[in-house]
C-alpha cells in the first residue's frame, strides 16, 4: 500500500499564520469578559464551534437549544440580560453569509442599537470581511476574525484543500481549542497562536498515523461499496460525529448511499454498513450497545478511542493517545481525511467525482 497523505493540514497551518495576532487577542479578550457565550453557526462550521468552544467553564448556549429563553435572539434578549453580566454572540461562517448567522447578527445589532445595550457584544470569524457578518467589524460592539479559507477557483485536487471548505473549518476549531485552554487555564492570550501552530504538528503526526494504518484501509474499501455508514458518539463526540458524516455525506450521497450521525434518523442496520463510533473512554454503554447491534447483524464496527477499553476490544479500533480536553479535536482531524481519499478510491476505480457534483449535494443550510 502506497503511503497515504494530506496536504490540506500544510495550508490550515500556513491560513492560521496569517491571521493577525490582535484579532486572536480581541476574540480571546471578548470570550474572557463574557459570562455568557451564545454559539451560532451551520452545519460544519458549528460543529467546529461547538468542538472547540466545547467543556469550557462558562454558560454557553445555542439558540435551537430547548432551554433558550426565547424563540429567537430578539425574543431571548431582554432575558438574556437580565440573566447575565456580559454576552458575547460567536458567530463561526466562512462565507459570512450562510443563513442562521446572517440573520441573528442582523436582528441582534438592530435590536443594540435601538435600546442602546451594553451587554451583547458580535465576535465573528469569517474568511471574508467584506461579507454581511464580516461587516458586524464596523459597528462599536462588533470584533471579526479573519481566516483564509479555500478559494473556490480550485481544482478537485482534494488532498491539498480538503472536501468543501475544511480548511477553513478545521482551522477554525484549532484557533476556538486554544483560545479556550487558555482560558480555562488561567493563561495570558500571548502565546496562543504559537499553541495552535504546535497543535498542527501534533495533528500532522495522528493524521498521518492513522491514515496509514490497516484498520482506514478497511474503512475505504468498505466505503466504496454499496452501503451506508452510521457515525456516532456522545457528549463531545457527538459533534464531532455530525461533522464527520456532513462531510462523508457529499461522496456517499453523489454515488447512490449514505452518511448518517447516530441517532433517530440513521436506518437499521444491514449486513456490510458501517458503523464508527467515537470515545475517549471506550467504556460508554450506549455505543457499547450500538456496537453490539451492529456486529449481530454483520455490520463492520470501527472506532476512535483514548483509551484500550471494552469499546477497542469489541471493535477495529485507532487509539488516541491524547487526554479527554484535547481528543476531541484530534479525532476531527483523524476523521478529516475520509471523504478525500474514498474519492481518491473510485477514482482509481475510473469513477471521478467533480467538486461541483459535490456542491450539488451539499446542503444549501450549511
Amino acid at each position: 500500500m502506497n503511503m497515504r497523505s494530506v496536504r490540506y493540514i500544510d495550508r490550515i497551518m500556513e491560513n492560521v499564520r496569517q491571521v493577525k495576532e490582535e484579532d486572536i487577542v480581541d476574540l480571546y479578550n471578548d470570550i474572557h469578559e463574557a459570562d455568557c457565550i451564545i454559539l451560532v453557526g451551520e452545519g460544519r462550521s458549528q460543529g467546529a464551534l461547538l468542538i472547540g468552544m466545547g467543556q469550557i467553564n462558562k454558560t454557553v448556549r445555542l439558540i435551537e437549544d430547548v432551554d433558550f429563553p426565547g424563540r429567537n435572539i430578539i425574543d431571548a434578549a431582554p432575558r438574556l440580560e437580565r440573566m447575565h453580566r456580559c454576552i458575547v454572540v460567536l458567530v463561526n461562517s466562512g462565507s459570512g453569509e450562510t443563513t442562521i448567522p446572517k440573520i441573528v447578527v442582523k436582528e441582534l445589532s438592530e435590536y443594540i442599537e435601538k435600546t442602546k445595550s451594553e451587554k451583547f457584544k458580535i465576535h465573528a470569524v469569517v474568511s471574508d470581511p467584506m461579507s454581511s457578518v464580516g461587516r458586524i467589524c464596523e459597528k462599536p460592539f462588533g470584533n471579526v476574525l479573519v481566516l483564509k479559507g479555500r478559494n473556490l477557483k480550485e481544482t478537485n485536487d482534494f488532498a491539498s484543500h480538503g472536501i468543501m471548505n475544511d480548511v477553513y473549518e478545521l482551522g477554525s476549531m484549532l484557533i476556538f481549542q486554544k483560545i479556550k485552554e487558555h482560558i480555562i487555564n488561567q493563561a495570558p492570550p500571548e502565546g496562543i497562536k504559537e499553541d495552535i501552530l504546535r497543535e498542527g504538528d501534533v495533528v500532522r503526526d495522528i493524521v498521518h498515523e492513522f491514515i496509514n494504518s490497516p484498520m482506514y484501509e478497511n474503512i475505504i474499501s468498505n466505503l466504496e461499496r454499496r452501503s451506508h455508514i452510521t457515525i456516532g458518539g456522545l457528549g463531545p463526540a457527538r459533534h464531532v460525529a455530525t461533522m464527520t458524516a456532513i462531510r462523508l455525506q457529499h461522496v456517499k450521497r453523489a454515488i447512490g448511499d449514505d452518511a448518517y450521525p447516530a441517532g433517530p434518523f440513521a436506518p437499521k442496520p444491514r449486513a456490510g454498513d458501517l458503523l464508527m463510533l467515537i470515545s475517549w473512554s471506550g467504556e460508554t454503554l450506549p455505543l457499547l450497545e450500538w456496537c453490539k447491534i451492529h456486529k449481530n447483524v454483520g455490520a463492520f464496527v470501527y472506532s476512535i478511542v483514548g483509551n484500550y477499553s471494552t469499546l477497542s476490544e469489541h471493535s477495529e479500533s485507532f487509539i488516541l493517545n491524547a487526554p479527554a480536553s484535547v481528543f476531541y479535536e484530534r479525532a476531527a482531524f483523524a476523521l478529516s481525511p475520509l471523504p478525500i481519499h474514498l474519492v481518491e478510491r473510485l477514482k482509481e476505480r475510473g469513477f471521478e467525482l467533480p467538486d461541483y457534483i459535490m456542491r450539488w449535494f451539499h446542503s444549501e443550510t450549511e
